[in-house]
């Protein structure tokens, strides 16, 4: 079975020792080549394009059918990296861009640039399961849907299902007045325990007939159109709690705390926060440059499954390896991280440096990379090797 790891070596050498085919999700934050001399790491190369082309042919190679790639960029060669990735992965299967919310001030002269772009493309994006997530999750969303359920189930306490009901139909009216809440108006039960859910047909476009499920006594008569969802499905459903019969006909409950969405273009994910995940493990100040770790977390969650292995050959401070961690821990999965880094000396950092040091770690970007993975053992007790 598969460890943790972590490669000390560049990309190119790291993706020729890895197997094709055997990656679902690759998160890459490649240097921007911004020519910046303030960063940790070199952002000055002439060969860019060439680079980021070799490199992706041999990334192409390592995702399975159904894998997905993520690469952050910005303005400096995002028209550039669109055009590569065209060619590698094909028009056809570029899945979108995600504009990520950096911050509220830039320095740049004219506009006020607060975000980046992460472009995602799929091998083959017909294989590509939808990127859905909890509508609880989202933040357009999350406040309402939380207050909405408090609110509903108190109610629901403190006197009874038909006043729950009714003012849930008075709530719903007014968060219909608002932009992209059309989803919601179908939330208009309360169930025994106060829990807010729509009634979901359980009909299919099939041939009519009655159906008979003895295991639970159970008579659907024929429908005049179409016929019924598998008897398995209806049994299911029963053991769960999760009919709900009106006029004599069975639908699902299907609750508004279950309620997904696709993934929205637009993400709120402030570039401090990298900063701050840096801190909480006593290593403030040693790269300016991390990712947050809840946004790579995110984007792993929407594209993989519990035992996925996880790809990142621009592994900088190891932003990725903290978010499988995290979220195997909340997910109780058992995601693999893959990831490398080059062994190239440190710039502009003396206190990472000095830092480094203190740990006894000699001075590169892959030491620091090291001592997250070291610090990241006590939080979530994980094995990894390290390949030198």
């Amino acid at each position: 079975m598969i460890k943790n790891r972590l490669y000390i070596s560049d990309a190119n050498k790291c993706l020729e020792l890895l197997e094709n085919n055997s990656i679902k999700v690759i998160y890459i934050d490649p240097p921007y080549n911004t020519k910046n001399k303030k960063f940790e790491y070199n952002d000055n190369n002439e060969n860019w394009i060439e680079d980021m082309k070799n490199i992706l042919n041999k990334a192409y190679l390592t995702l399975k059918i159904e894998g997905v790639i993520f690469i952050s960029i910005d303005d400096t060669m995002f028209s550039e990296l669109k055009l590569i990735c065209d060619e590698i992965f094909s028009k056809k299967n570029f899945i979108g861009t995600f504009i990520t919310r950096q911050a509220t001030r830039s320095n740049t002269k004219q506009i006020n640039t607060i975000h980046e772009y992460i472009l995602c493309y799929g091998k083959n994006k017909n294989l590509v399961p939808a990127f859905s997530v909890y509508r609880k999750d989202l933040l357009v969303y999350k406040e309402i849907i939380n207050d909405l359920i408090l609110k509903i189930k108190t109610i629901y306490l403190n006197y009874n299902k038909s006043y729950a009901e009714k003012e849930l139909k008075k709530s719903l009216k007014e968060y219909l007045k608002k932009d992209g809440f059309d989803w919601i108006k179908n939330y208009n039960l309360v169930d025994d325990n106060g829990e807010i859910f729509f009634a979901k047909d359980l009909s299919t476009p099939s041939e009519p007939k009655e159906l008979y499920i003895e295991e639970i006594n159970l008579t659907l008569p024929k429908l005049k159109t179409r016929g019924w969802v598998s008897k398995e499905k209806i049994i299911k459903l029963y053991k769960e709690n999760k009919l709900y019969f009106k006029n004599d006909r069975p639908y699902e409950k299907h609750y508004l705390i279950d309620s997904k969405d696709n993934a929205m273009s637009i993400l709120n994910f402030y570039s401090r926060q990298g900063k701050h995940d840096l801190e909480k493990l006593g290593m403030g100040d040693m790269f300016s440059t991390a990712k947050p770790v809840e946004l790579i977390k995110y984007l792993i969650k929407i594209s993989s499954n519990k035992n996925d292995i996880i790809l990142d050959f621009f592994a900088g401070s190891g932003t990725t390896a903290e978010a499988v961690l995290k979220l195997n821990k909340e997910e109780n999965s058992e995601r693999k991280f893959i990831l490398c880094q080059i062994d190239e000396k440190i710039l502009n950092n003396k206190k990472s440096i000095e830092k480094l040091k203190s740990y006894n770690y000699k001075n590169s970007i892959a030491s620091i990379t090291k001592l997250r993975l070291k610090k990241l053992e006590k939080l979530y007790n994980y094995e990894y090797e390290i390949i030198e």
